[in-house]
């Protein structure tokens, strides 16, 4: 009997899969192809859920971990879909049916799951750069194709008028739009970066550096050219979690060390594991030793100091610094601002990417000083994956802009146009870059050119 029982549950699983296929590449198909009991919906959920996993361990490699977030974002996206199905089917006043339905929707929505992860594995595996409108045609051709699954899957049962129907499909396609929106697309398994495997931090060495290695960075600076205002550059990555800002001040480093000839007159502060040997900690504290530093250095009337931080920001306008046991302080406008009032440097470029950034310019702002915020104070920025190596906005103003102006407040409208102009291609709520340009710093920055001799040598180049 119970022989009889597995064969008889095996033969219903299979009729649904070929009805499903079926069903799926536009056949016709009759309600009786399908076994909706309850023990096939379970069944068919439960093949799913091990075709997910297994195609997720598959294509993850060797070696790879598993990530107990990515299963519960899956989780959350099933049962997100299960209450649509419900709803739906409530909207057609056919509640009963939810075990058929959810035959029909696994069965037919299979072969649309693999030809996408298919076609998703092909572009990462053979690096296929996809601009965002085919990739917006791509997920738009297998919502379209999910929803005509439901529709013809709703019009198995007669009676249900039309309308009914409409509303089940518009609702479910909005379900699945707000997840591809808003859900973490977390992954069940990952490759651990072999780069990134953990390193202790000796606590107590690090703070013991830090002076040693302030001073050695003072000391190799380039001094003043009398006569000339020079620019010098600060860049600070303040938040350890995530390589981004690492990787976006390095490459800002050498991006102002190109374009405005400052090569000797840079100084870099970072959080992270991997630099922790070669650079100074990006805190308050080394802040305001690299200010007073540098007004040592520089001509304090004259010269002008660019501060470039990078970081997560938060909602009371202020800026996440973390590495792990150190116990470092966050940063807020005020903190800046006294870091260069101390020191008596006059003319300051401020440029802040993070989240709610926009709240620091009421602080900051003065006739002599320019600040650039990659948000608005009520608006998130974008960008800050631990895998990308620039932010949106840095991206926008440093990598694009910069590179053929050395003009500050220029660069920020032509990254400012090119920010909103992704953000409205990816769907997502607008950052509004802020700037505020001092009167003063304006005038003084007006006919401000690179170095004769260094603008000589990239012409020679």
């Amino acid at each position: 009997m119970r022989d009889q029982t597995h064969h008889n549950a095996l033969t219903a699983f299979t009729r649904n899969i070929i009805a499903g296929a079926r069903l799926a590449r536009g056949q016709k198909v009759r309600a009786d192809a399908f076994s909706g009991r309850n023990r096939d919906a379970l069944l068919l959920l439960i093949f799913t859920w091990c075709a997910l996993i297994g195609v997720e361990r598959l294509l993850a490699g060797a070696d790879a971990s598993f990530w107990i977030w990515g299963l519960m974002a899956q989780a959350a996206r099933m049962h997100l879909w299960l209450a649509t199905l419900a709803l739906g089917l409530w909207l057609c006043a056919r509640p009963a049916r939810l075990a058929a339905l959810i035959v029909v929707q696994c069965s037919a929505g299979l072969p649309i799951w693999m030809l996408c992860r298919a076609i998703e594995f092909s572009t990462h595996r053979y690096g296929l750069d996809i601009d965002a409108p085919y990739t917006t045609v791509f997920y738009g051709s297998a919502l379209l194709w999910y929803c005509t699954i439901l529709w013809r899957g709703l019009k198995l049962w007669p009676a249900i008028a039309v309308w009914r129907r409409l509303l089940a499909v518009g609702s479910y396609a909005a379900m699945l739009a707000a997840m591809h929106q808003w859900l973490p697309d977390s992954p069940l398994f990952y490759q651990a970066d072999p780069d990134e495997a953990e390193v202790g931090v000796d606590v107590e060495s690090v703070y013991y550096r830090q002076q040693q290695m302030l001073d050695a960075a003072l000391v190799a600076l380039r001094p003043q050219t009398p006569g000339q205002t020079d620019l010098y550059f600060v860049g600070m990555a303040a938040y350890a979690g995530q390589d981004v800002f690492m990787r976006e001040v390095l490459a800002v480093r050498g991006i102002v060390e190109q374009q405005f000839g400052l090569s000797g007159r840079t100084l870099t502060l970072i959080n992270n594991k991997r630099t922790v040997d070669d650079y100074a900690l990006a805190n308050r504290h080394n802040l305001a030793r690299v200010t007073a530093g540098l007004g040592h250095v520089m001509d304090i009337t004259d010269d002008v100091a660019v501060l470039f931080v990078t970081s997560h920001g938060y909602e009371n306008s202020s800026l996440a610094v973390d590495f792990e046991d150190l116990g470092l302080n966050d940063i807020y406008a005020e903190d800046i601002r006294a870091s260069f009032d101390a020191a008596g440097i006059r003319y300051r470029v401020i440029i802040i990417s993070a989240c709610y950034s926009g709240g620091f310019i009421d602080q900051l702002k003065s006739p002599n000083s320019i600040v650039i915020t990659a948000s608005a104070r009520d608006r998130s920025s974008f960008g800050c994956g631990a895998e990308q190596d620039w932010t949106y906005f840095g991206q926008a103003y440093f990598a694009q802009a910069l590179m053929h102006t050395t003009n500050f407040v220029t660069a920020f409208e032509e990254a400012a146009a090119t920010i909103k102009t992704r953000e409205e291609r990816e769907s997502k709520l607008p950052s509004q870059p802020q700037i505020w340009v001092g009167e003063n710093i304006a005038h003084h920055l007006r006919h401000w050119q690179p170095p004769a001799a260094y603008s000589q040598l990239k012409e020679s180049r």
